[in-house]
């Protein structure tokens, strides 16, 4: 059973390295709303006493919210938590997989709003890792591909927020 596990470990890890990168992005952008489920579902239905919490710029703020919300935090947060992060770790040889923990905890403890949020922003900081891994070891273009997947996240999520309203 092992062995079949690690095949299908090595098949998926083949796969997403393979994968060009502009799928790669879409795919990591989708796949932060999906990992985000469980823990908005259980803040909202399970402690529904408990605020989910996230930013808040404001009542009226859609300029604010844009331009702090879809530029500048992820230009400051790929920075600190991916790009300097990841490298810092790299230098010091730490394993793959552990760099992208690291990586995703310090990613969720800055966005501490709540410990619901904190659990969706590691998983959603796993993902922004993963990706600066593959891009980096592929030779590509890391800070790049990682920071459009946290902008078009950022993006989307001011968007439904704007709407919602």
């Amino acid at each position: 059973m092992l062995v079949a596990s690690d095949t299908y470990a090595h098949k998926l890890k083949r796969w997403l390295f393979e994968l060009p990168t502009i799928k790669l992005i879409v795919l990591a952008w989708v796949s932060s709303y999906v990992v985000a489920l469980p823990p908005v579902l259980y803040a909202n239905f399970v402690t529904s006493t408990q605020s989910f919490g996230g930013p808040d710029m404001g009542k009226h703020a859609i300029v604010k919210m844009i331009v702090f919300g879809c530029i500048v935090a992820p230009l400051i947060e790929t920075t600190i938590n991916q790009w300097a992060c990841l490298r810092l770790l790299k230098r010091f040889r730490c394993a793959t997989g552990i760099a992208i923990g690291i990586s995703a905890l310090i990613f969720g403890l800055g966005h501490y709003y709540s410990a619901a949020y904190v659990v969706m922003a590691t998983l959603i900081g796993a993902i922004l890792a993963t990706v600066f891994v593959i891009e980096d070891t592929r030779n590509g273009h890391p800070f790049i591909a990682t920071l459009a997947v946290h902008v078009l996240r950022n993006g989307a999520t001011t968007l439904l927020v704007l709407f919602a309203r």
